[in-house]
């Protein structure tokens, strides 16, 4: 029997997430803001609206959000990540008959701010972990580790957090990147592979830099994750 998966902000990740996905084994349903044709199983729904979700599905085995700003300033961001996160969390609180056993939700390394900012005064600095310090001067990190806190007291031990470092296709563009294809993979491992986790758990999603990146990816690492390597 065919496991559903759920996910809301279906765009170029889910896309690459759909194409791996054994389709045997798993039942997609993507959600988004705006119709998507190539998917059998989609719903336009656009979740900074209080408008109840139309699904027929109501058992998933993960659902997964991946959010995004509406616009690049601080209206943008809370919109995309804290009023969504809150919509979407509401919907499923009402929707007594809807289950799901991991709610997966896509975040960034973004919540630790900028590495310059991080690294000025530090000649070999440490590399950041999942539970070092969050420090990040600008809005977007901030409201990003506000979306977390309150993505961990919603969901519990059901949340995995991936904080995606710098997207790129074919080139990195940051100091700490992450190629897309790489980042569907993280998605699909955890679909797969149930850990059992007794608590919320946050992971960085960063390859292994040689441009002075500074986010550590052994945790992943050591869970059984293996890179691809794109450059």
């Amino acid at each position: 029997m065919k496991k559903n998966i759920l996910i809301i902000g279906y765009g170029d990740i889910a896309k690459r997430l759909n194409s791996i996905l054994c389709k045997d084994s798993y039942e997609i349903y993507g959600i988004s803001r705006r119709k998507k044709k190539e998917l059998e199983n989609f719903i336009e729904w656009d979740w900074l609206t209080k408008k109840p979700i139309k699904l027929e599905c109501k058992n998933f085995e993960s659902i997964i959000f991946i959010p995004k700003p509406s616009n690049n300033d601080l209206l943008g961001y809370q919109n995309g990540f804290l009023n969504s996160s809150e919509n979407l969390f509401n919907f499923l609180e009402l929707s007594e008959d809807i289950s799901y056993k991991k709610f997966i939700t896509i975040s960034s390394t973004s919540v630790y701010g900028k590495i310059k900012d991080r690294n000025s005064h530090i000649e070999s600095p440490k590399l950041k972990e999942e539970d070092s310090k969050l420090s990040s001067l600008e809005f977007k990190g901030q409201i990003i580790t506000e979306y977390e806190n309150n993505q961990i007291k919603r969901y519990a031990e059901r949340l995995i957090i991936l904080r995606l470092s710098g997207l790129y296709k074919s080139k990195p563009k940051s100091s700490n990147y992450l190629h897309r294809d790489n980042a569907a993979k993280i998605i699909k491992f955890f679909i797969e592979n149930d850990n059992k986790f007794n608590s919320h758990e946050i992971f960085n999603c960063s390859e292994d830099s040689e441009s002075y990146g500074d986010i550590s990816n052994q945790k992943l690492k050591k869970l059984g994750f293996v890179f691809d390597i794109y450059n």
